[in-house]
C-alpha cells in the first residue's frame, strides 16, 4: 500500500479519467441525444455517489475497463482508486441532463484551466456576496476525512449546476489530480493553497468575460 503521495501516479490519474469522461461524454452530448450506454453509465455513477456503500459490480466496467498498467492496482495504492472513482461520479452529477459538455476541453485548457477554485469563483464571481461558496470550501479543507471532502464537493458541484446559465466546465483532469492528493497528509496543503490562489485570483471571471 503506498503511503506517500507520488507526482507521476497522480499525472497518469488525471490523464486515464480525462479519457473516461470525454469518452462518455462525446457519447452523452451526441446530436441524436446520446447513446443509451452513456446515459446508463452516467446513471449508474451517480447512483453510486449517492449510495452509503460502492455498488463495486455495478459500476466496475465503467471504472476499471482500460486501467493502464502505469497505474497502481487498488491494492498498492487505494488513493487513486477512490479518486478516480469520485471524480467520474462527481462528473456524471455535473453532467446530469446537459446537452452541453461539463467537462473542459482540451482545446479551452492552458492558461485558462478551469480549476476547482476558478469554477468556484464562477459560482457567484462577486466574492463579497459568495458566503455560501466559501463557507463550503473551508469545510473541504476542514473536513477529517476524504469522505467529508467529497460531501462538501459535490455541493459545490451542485452549485456550478444551477448557478447563472449553469454553464460553468471543470477541467476533471485536474480535479481527479486534486483528489488523489488531498488524501495524503503531507501534500494535502498544496491542493488548498492552489484552490484559494485560483478563487481568490479573478483571472478565470476575466476569461469567461472576454
Amino acid at each position: 500500500m503506498r503511503r506517500f503521495f507520488s507526482r507521476d501516479v497522480a499525472k497518469d490519474l488525471g490523464y486515464f479519467v480525462n479519457g473516461r469522461i470525454f469518452k462518455l461524454q462525446n457519447e452523452y452530448t451526441r446530436r441524436d441525444g446520446g447513446t443509451p450506454s452513456s446515459r446508463a453509465a452516467l446513471a449508474r455513477l451517480r447512483r453510486d455517489l449517492d449510495g452509503g456503500a460502492p455498488v463495486w459490480m455495478s459500476i466496475g466496467a465503467d471504472l476499471f475497463e482500460d486501467w493502464p498498467q502505469t497505474l497502481p492496482s487498488a491494492e498498492e495504492d487505494p488513493a487513486a482508486l477512490r479518486a478516480a472513482k469520485t471524480a467520474l461520479e462527481l462528473y456524471a452529477l455535473h453532467q446530469q441532463s446537459r446537452r452541453s459538455g461539463v467537462a473542459q476541453g482540451a482545446e479551452d485548457a492552458g492558461k485558462n484551466r478551469m480549476t476547482f477554485g476558478r469554477a468556484c469563483r464562477l459560482i457567484n464571481p462577486d466574492t463579497e456576496h459568495a458566503n455560501g461558496v466559501k463557507r463550503r470550501l473551508q469545510a473541504v479543507e476542514a473536513a477529517p476525512d476524504f469522505n467529508g471532502v467529497v460531501r462538501n464537493v459535490r455541493s459545490l458541484i451542485m452549485l456550478m449546476r444551477t448557478a447563472g446559465d449553469g454553464a460553468i466546465t471543470l477541467d476533471y483532469r485536474s480535479l481527479a489530480q486534486d483528489l488523489y492528493q488531498i488524501q495524503f497528509p503531507e501534500a494535502r496543503g498544496e491542493v488548498f493553497m492552489r484552490w484559494s490562489m485560483d478563487y481568490s485570483s479573478d483571472a478565470g471571471t476575466r476569461s469567461r468575460r472576454s
